[in-house]
């Protein structure tokens, strides 16, 4: 399952007890979504051991042809995990991402004990169960509408992080203002952990740039998927990746990767905007939810993420100051990346 963020609620035992009897009510089998260490959409808080309510989606194959466009989301649903190649179009929106990777930024130098600072600009839905239909109070303290496991409460979310490079280990993480804490206990990570999930400059380096190569490595690091996809598993594990090493990766394998994803299963692309910024964003769907990753076209970087439901019945509610968002999003963040000295620096 993955993660909560820092100081986002706990389900309830209750919550707890209601889910598992709808998901067991579906006779939908799933196995725990692969973890995310670092950051979550909060749907997780409404969903035991990362099972979906509801199935999966697929996606329509929606032609090539014609002027370079960012396509349609998925909005199909399936119990089965999503095999669907990746169209023409969203092909094309590939190759054009990674020709713009080419003459990307150059790979971030990390010299011994510099740390990567990442400063995460979001928005996530707090879920919370409500014994007797009693209010719960929200992540940030204010109390938010009612909900329950069929509604949630966007709410900011700022996190300022610094990871040692080392296997991406986190040393400090706040909310701008105060200290949240580290996320775990995972001090140093041992050489056979080191890899998709705890990568090092050296590791990120050491990748091939053919991308059918980079494919199957990546693949074969994701492990299988179970009731998920193996593509599945992997786009969760690549979701993390960018997040704290996009920065680390040079034009040619930043390129490599784009061109990669033609070949994975599940995959569609479409254009979206995020505080005025024009961006595309790539989306793996399976199970009732979309997990995006957001690419700058100009430089086929990545620059966030956004997660969506594709469940009818849950409301997504928006608390005060809340800028709107593109509808059943769930969480969405921007991010910068930075080498720096110390913890503090940014």
């Amino acid at each position: 399952m993955r993660d909560l963020p820092p100081g986002l609620p706990e389900p309830t035992d209750e919550s707890v007890s209601r889910t598992w009897h709808r998901i067991t009510a579906q006779r939908k089998p799933a196995r725990a979504r692969t973890p995310s260490r670092i950051l979550v959409p909060a749907m997780a808080a409404a969903l035991v051991a990362g099972l979906v309510v509801g199935g999966a989606a697929l996606f329509r194959p929606d032609g090539g042809g014609g002027d370079l466009e960012a396509g349609s989301p998925s909005d199909e649903k399936t119990a089965e995990p999503n095999l669907t190649p990746a169209s023409p179009q969203t092909v094309a929106v590939l190759h054009a991402l990674a020709e713009a990777a080419k003459h990307g930024p150059a790979a971030a130098k990390v010299r011994p004990g510099q740390l990567i600072f990442v400063y995460h600009d979001g928005w996530a839905a707090s879920f919370q169960a409500n014994a007797g239909g009693a209010k719960g109070e929200g992540a940030a303290g204010a109390a938010p509408p009612e909900a329950n496991l069929e509604s949630g409460t966007i709410e900011r979310q700022i996190r300022e992080m610094w990871f040692d490079p080392q296997g991406m280990v986190p040393r400090s993480i706040t909310d701008g203002s105060k200290e949240l804490g580290t996320g775990g206990d995972r001090g140093q990570v041992e050489p056979t952990d080191l890899g998709l999930r705890a990568p090092t400059p050296e590791w990120i380096a050491g990748l091939p740039t053919d991308p059918e190569q980079l494919r199957g490595k990546l693949r074969e690091l994701a492990g299988e998927g179970g009731a998920w996809s193996t593509d599945h598993s992997l786009w969760n594990a690549l979701q993390d990746f960018y997040f704290t090493s996009d920065l680390l990766m040079t034009p040619e394998l930043r390129a490599a990767l784009l061109l990669s994803f033609t070949g994975l299963r599940g995959i569609t692309s479409s254009e979206t905007t995020i505080d005025g910024r024009r961006l595309v964003a790539v989306r793996h769907t399976e199970r009732g939810v979309g997990d995006e990753i957001l690419f700058d076209p100009a430089t086929g970087s990545a620059v966030g993420r956004r997660s969506v439901t594709l469940d009818a019945d849950l409301k997504i509610v928006s608390g005060p100051g809340v800028p709107k968002l593109d509808p059943d999003v769930t969480y969405q963040a921007t991010w910068t990346q930075k080498v720096v000295a110390t913890v503090g620096d940014r």
